[in-house]
């Protein structure tokens, strides 16, 4: 029912930020879904922030859960502006309240842990503002050119996939109370309690995933981006097999971002909806925040969200950053032109060269001696010519025999 609900949610709402390479950093920050853009051909962006979180569970006896989480996204820019490569994941330090015992025994501990990493590949497939009558400039008519469009509807689509790895068991599925909701190992005595296995969930290993992104552009400066992907959850092979397999435990992750540009064309304000289910944990996540350009090349941000449920409940506050180190060489129509005008000049050169070659071996095939045929080293040439050494041979014997005859018989006739 929730992949229905989001697929409909995802044709009505979906369908986009500009070109490709943009003259200023094009950060996914503040929010967390990805742009149908990539950042631009030999462009490298490195965008970071650092989230203080809160969150607590109705249903392990209020058990509590405070944290920072250090988050981290490098991406870097190939193939003529249309692929990016991305690495992302996330470093966690946190004060557990364990309370998920019988007798009203709890515990508290803290940890640091690192959390999912992620790498992956974007390309875009369609980007619809290379169409100039759809999203051309209209100098005959002012209202034309600040009113909504059918064609503003068409979003610019890109593909993404890639594979999230976990180096840690403690959290699985996106959930941070993976560890708590363990079955714990029967002590009366309540002394040094430990839990086991959770044997109610596999652990989760690697996950694939593959996903697309849409970004739409609308009049007013406002930008809406969607994601949607499907994520395989690849267990560990010690799950027990005696257990029932049939819940599922693939990730449906739906991500839904609006961005508004201010007057002051340095800030914008952003709202972000995310919802995911698999067979452990589901949830649905709401975001708000600001975001600042410093410079070109470097933007700041702040962002607030959380759940509105209490299994678990979720409060945080994230400050952000992003940099870009540009080294993009921005090629013109003329000059890209030009390139593809040399490359054609370059294949047909290469292909008169090797037409010349092939004739001249053709030409020399046809002038070849017998000696040539000895320099070549081939054999049943070799064979012919010895056969045809030997045939002369023969013949000048014959030849010669048959001199000797006839010089005898003129010497009989001439007595």
């Amino acid at each position: 029912m929730l992949i229905i609900r989001c697929f409909l949610f995802f044709i009505l709402i979906s369908f986009n930020l500009t070109a490709q390479y943009t003259e200023t950093i094009n950060s996914n920050r503040p929010g967390t879904s990805h742009g149908a853009f990539a950042i631009g051909w030999n462009v490298l962006q490195v965008e970071t922030g650092v989230s203080s979180y809160s969150m607590e569970h109705k249903n392990l006896n209020n058990s509590k859960i405070d944290g920072l989480n250090f988050n981290y996204l490098f991406r870097y820019g190939l193939l003529n502006d249309k692929l990016e490569v991305f690495l992302e994941g996330s470093i966690l330090s946190r004060n557990i309240f364990d309370n998920n015992y019988q007798n009203n025994y709890s515990t508290e501990f803290s940890e640091t842990l690192i959390g999912e990493q992620t790498i992956g590949f974007k390309y875009l497939v369609f980007d619809p503002f290379k169409n100039k009558k759809w999203h051309g400039e209209n100098f005959y008519s002012w209202k034309a050119g600040r009113v909504i469009k059918l064609t503003d509807f068409i979003p610019a689509l890109s593909v993404i996939l890639g594979s999230a790895f976990n180096f840690d068991d403690k959290i699985n599925y996106n959930d941070q109370f993976f560890e708590i909701k363990k079955p714990v190992i029967p002590d009366p005595s309540n002394q040094n309690i430990t839990r086991i296995r959770n044997f109610n969930h596999p652990i989760q290993n690697i996950s694939p995933f593959v996903g697309i992104a849409t970004q739409n552009h609308f009049k007013g400066r406002w930008v809406v981006v969607n994601n949607i992907y499907y994520e395989l959850a690849f267990k560990k092979a010690a799950f027990p097999d005696f257990l029932p397999k049939s819940t599922n435990y693939n990730t449906l992750n739906y991500l839904f971002t609006i961005t508004h540009n201010l007057r002051n064309p340095n800030w914008s304000v952003f709202g972000e909806f995310q919802t995911f289910k698999n067979g452990a944990y589901s949830d649905e996540l709401f975001k708000f925040g600001a975001a600042h350009l410093i410079s070109k090349d470097i933007q700041a941000d702040l962002n607030i969200g959380g759940s509105l449920k209490n299994t678990p409940s979720l409060f945080y506050f994230s400050l952000g950053f992003s940099k870009r180190f540009d080294w993009h060489i921005d090629i013109t129509d003329v000059e890209l032109k030009q390139m593809k005008e040399f490359k054609k000049n370059q294949k047909a050169q290469r292909k008169a060269e090797k037409d010349s070659e092939k004739e001249a071996r053709k030409s020399e095939r046809k002038g070849k001696t017998i000696l040539d045929f000895f320099k070549k080293g081939e054999a049943s040439e070799k064979k012919k010519v010895r056969k045809e050494l030997k045939d002369l041979k023969k013949e000048s014997k014959k030849l010669d025999k048959e001199t000797k005859r006839q010089n005898r018989a003129d010497r009989k006739k001439n007595k």
